[in-house]
């Protein structure tokens, strides 16, 4: 089983992952000029994931 680092690493990589995935889709890598709202809506998912990173990180501390 892993333990509380392991699972809070885990929490973390997905999030990562997810970040890249949802900004390769939106466009965030390419060459061409971004829309007004992607840049909202990277920015709306960049705060949604940060939260929650944030809250798995203190569910963990209380495992």
């Amino acid at each position: 089983m892993l333990g509380k680092f392991g699972i809070l690493v885990a929490i973390l990589v997905m999030v990562l992952l997810f970040y890249f995935v949802i900004s390769f889709g939106a466009g965030l890598f390419s060459k061409d000029e971004k829309k007004p709202e992607i840049k909202r809506y990277l920015k709306s998912v960049n705060i949604l994931l940060v939260l929650i990173a944030i809250v798995g990180a203190i569910l963990v501390l209380f495992m």
